[in-house]
């Protein structure tokens, strides 16, 4: 026979589990603003493979990665950010870039890649 003081702790541990769970994720947000003011947002292209990660830097700073099926958003604070792409291990086919992050302004691209390059493509600009 079970102990009630089992049960009462195994019940504590559950409501603990929920309310710490409870609490919102930041997980997509980036440390470089508080304030979310710009939106960088990448996705795979449809005909990139299923089994390409592609990590991206924000400012000399990892700042995650991403694969097929998922989007990268990240928000950044208004102004310039070096923004560098890659496949993990790849480094010789990175993308580097600067974006100038305005107010208010979504900044998305399709990510391509080519056997020897990685691209990062404006929405506006993809084919």
């Amino acid at each position: 026979m079970k102990r009630p003081g089992s049960i009462v702790v195994l019940l504590l541990t559950v409501c603990t589990l929920f309310v710490t769970s409870a609490n919102p994720s930041i997980a997509g947000q980036s440390t470089y603003s508080s304030g979310g003011d710009g939106v960088l947002r990448m996705k795979h292209s449809p005909v990139l493979g299923i089994n390409i990660p592609i990590a991206v830097w924000i400012d000399g700073k990892q700042a995650g990665a991403f694969a097929k099926g998922h989007v990268y958003e990240r928000y950044l604070s208004p102004g310039r950010h070096d923004i560098y792409a890659s496949r993990p291990g790849q480094l010789s086919d990175s993308w580097f870039g600067t974006l100038d992050v305005r107010p208010g302004e979504t900044y998305s691209f399709i990510v391509k890649c080519t056997p020897n390059r990685v691209l990062l493509l404006p929405v506006s600009e993809v084919h």
